[in-house]
């Protein structure tokens, strides 16, 4: 962006501060070694297992090396559907990272109303964000990046995440019609800084420290298409990890394994949480973006039947524009 959005180093102490660490217990991580970057054929990071298995799918992965991200691979321009917008300017590639940019600016966007039959709604938002999104898609495979945080917390998370597109599974005739089928499927690879409500952190909500690695899918039950989240379904999607390190410090590697059988999440090449793979069996994205949260985004007693809705007293310029930063994303299948 031509005033350079990105203020990767505004660390003050009043943001240290805020960066509370939960009273559960932290996992230590060894720090990995990036490969070299730039390599045609990198291996996968992951620790004591025999790499060589995995084959590199090139269409999904990217060094971001070049000036500019690769519209060949990559949309960022999708449908907005929270309560901020998505826009090409917050993206940008630079110095071999890719940048995705928070900004405070005013604006007005249609949203539908989920809990109103969804229909659309003009109403005013406050922030802008960037994503890209992988053209191509899979299902099984390893998928990691090496990605670090955003300066600003709390406020904003940097997601790398894959996901399936109602539409197009429908075409495919992928989509469940059936009782116990699914409709849809994502699997969180990480979700830094989300700052979640918890009583028994110091400020009342999870510190910088505080790593999420979810699940989220629709189910036909009774005959209805019902959300599995981990709010209400824990034990099935959930994975709160505690560690030794502050998402905004430094780059770490973020990755996680999807088999038919179990899907597993690892920090640096360590796995740290693994769950049954009950649902995520539909063809995938791979995404990255930087999506708003506490204490900018409410889902408690929104107007006009949103779902989640802006807290416009909460609305601020300070701290922003801010940026995540992605060094490379890497995906891979088995031979």
């Amino acid at each position: 962006m031509k005033n350079r959005l990105f203020c990767y180093l505004i660390i003050t102490a009043n943001l240290m501060a805020m960066a509370s660490c939960s009273t559960a217990t932290k996992q230590t991580f060894e720090h990995a070694q990036p490969q070299n970057k730039g390599q045609t054929t990198p291996l996968p990071t992951l620790k004591n297992t025999d790499n060589t298995n995995w084959q590199y799918v090139a269409s999904l992965s990217d060094e971001f090396n070049s000036t500019k991200v690769d519209e060949g691979k990559w949309t960022n321009s999708p449908e907005g559907w929270g309560p901020w917008s998505w826009t090409k300017d917050n993206v940008t590639v630079e110095d071999g990272n890719l940048n995705i940019a928070l900004t405070y600016e005013k604006h007005q966007a249609v949203r539908r109303a989920y809990k109103d039959g969804g229909r659309k709604v003009t109403t005013d938002l406050f922030y802008k964000s960037g994503i890209i999104r992988s053209h191509e898609y899979q299902t099984y495979g390893y998928y990691e990046a090496r990605m670090k945080g955003i300066p600003t917390f709390p406020g904003s998370s940097p997601a790398f995440w894959i996901y399936s597109l109602n539409d197009e599974i429908s075409k495919m005739g992928l989509k469940g019609k059936h009782e116990g089928e699914a409709t849809y499927s994502e699997v969180d690879i990480v979700e830094l800084q989300q700052a979640e409500w918890d009583k028994n952190a110091p400020l009342g909500y999870d510190g910088a420290n505080v790593i999420d690695m979810n699940l989220h899918t629709r189910i036909i039950e009774n005959g209805k298409e019902i959300w599995k989240r981990p709010g209400k379904y824990p034990e099935l999607t959930r994975n709160k990890i505690h560690a030794d390190f502050d998402a905004r410090d430094d780059f770490h590697i973020y990755g996680a394994e999807v088999t038919p059988e179990v899907i597993r999440w690892f920090i640096d090449g360590v796995q740290v949480a693994e769950k049954p793979n009950l649902h995520w069996h539909l063809p995938m994205h791979v995404t990255l973006s930087l999506g708003l949260r506490y204490p900018h985004v409410s889902y408690n007693n929104c107007p006009n039947g949103f779902v989640r809705c802006t807290v416009p007293e909460k609305a601020t310029a300070e701290g922003y524009p801010s940026a995540m930063q992605v060094d490379w994303v890497r995906v891979y299948k088995k031979k």
